[in-house]
């Protein structure tokens, strides 16, 4: 599970700096996604079910602090990209780095 979690994670942070650098042509960097199917999947026990519940949780809450901040961050220009007028590519990759990071977290305590 922490290498899937670490996948996204990184495609998360790749595709962030892509598209704040490359503006939509930085969605390409999704296409790394496809490999996902193909990293170790197991049946998951009971302790990494309800473990993965609370990570779904928390990437819940973050995700939904990050559409506030990008809400009221909509005026900001980053290298011609207007911040509001992509808030769903922003967030999609928000919440992949939040999903990956908070996998991590848990997992590691957990």
């Amino acid at each position: 599970m922490t290498k899937r979690f670490f996948l996204e994670l990184i495609v998360g942070i790749a595709g962030l700096t892509a598209v704040f650098l490359f503006g939509d042509a930085g969605l390409a960097v999704l296409a790394f996604l496809a490999i996902h199917p193909f990293i170790g999947k197991k049946k998951a026990d009971e302790r990494e079910s309800q473990l993965f519940n609370q990570v779904g949780n928390v990437t819940a809450a973050l995700t939904l602090l990050a559409a506030v901040g990008i809400y009221f961050a909509s005026e900001i220009v980053v290298n011609g990209y207007q911040i509001g007028e992509h808030w769903l590519v922003l967030l999609v990759f928000i919440f992949l780095i939040a999903h990956g990071a908070a996998g991590l977290v848990i997992f590691r305590r957990g």
